[in-house]
């Protein structure tokens, strides 16, 4: 199956709905609902877009961590990997305390987000 990366509405409601919401998608099983959500954020949590990010940015910082040490799947890890370089600052704590539950192929990109200069 295709992973399906297109999103709509559904996505833009989601984060309007707050945290909670975005948890729910994020922590469940549909492999493309996550697929999707995670497209989004990526739009949604870029600085250029001058989203307001204020309740939404330490948490989802967080949730992205934990699901890089407890998915399974190597296309949502690599994702929340990307909006953790991409759209988030250090330190990610989370990463470090947990680096030994990462797999072995996003250690590499892991031990570089841990190290950055804060």
């Amino acid at each position: 199956m295709e992973p399906d990366y297109v999103y709509g509405n559904a996505e833009r409601e989601i984060v309007k709905s707050g945290y909670e919401a975005i948890e729910a998608v994020l922590v469940g099983n549909d492999m493309n609902a996550k697929l999707r959500l995670l497209f989004y954020l990526d739009w949604y949590i870029d600085p250029y877009y001058k989203h307001d990010l204020t309740d939404l940015y330490e948490p989802l910082k967080d949730l992205l961590q934990k699901m890089v040490i407890a998915e399974n799947e190597d296309d949502v890890i690599e994702d929340a990997l990307f909006l953790l370089e991409s759209h988030t600052d250090p330190p990610y704590e989370r990463l470090r305390e947990n680096i030994d539950k990462t797999p072995r192929q996003f250690l590499p990109k892991v031990r570089y987000l841990i190290n950055q200069i804060e």
